[in-house]
């Protein structure tokens, strides 16, 4: 795949994220994150969990009945890490978690970025 098709790859998983969003809490690490996501557009609830133990989340997505949700933890190893935690976590409570567009970002980024909050800056350089 030629590296505008991967640009292009990662708008249409921005745009399906905006879709997803509308229904889906999106876990993330921090409020630059969240900085960065409504930058491109997205909106919904988001979930900072900087400074919050897993397990009070869970606690919390489970009181509100929430089914599932987005996961985008950051690509580095604490991100990583965070996302494993979060994902057993979760799926011992009945929560299901989408990892599928943090995957994705991660492929169609080349890797060329660590963390969510440099997606608005890597895309808005490939635009103009």
């Amino acid at each position: 795949m030629r590296r505008d098709e991967y640009f292009e790859k990662l708008l249409e998983v921005i745009e399906e994220l905006k879709i997803e969003a509308e229904e889906k809490p999106i876990i993330v690490e921090g409020k630059r994150d969240v900085e960065s996501l409504e930058k491109l557009g997205v909106e919904g609830t988001f979930i900072i969990i900087a400074k919050t133990p897993i397990y009070l989340i869970a606690d919390e997505l489970v009181r509100k009945r929430v089914k599932e949700v987005i996961l985008l933890t950051d690509f580095d190893r604490r991100g990583r890490m965070l996302a494993k935690a979060i994902i057993e976590e979760f799926r011992h409570r009945g929560i299901k978690v989408n990892t599928k567009i943090r995957h994705e970002i991660f492929i169609y980024t080349n890797s060329g970025i660590r963390d969510i909050e440099s997606l608005f800056s890597y895309v808005n350089k490939r635009l103009f």
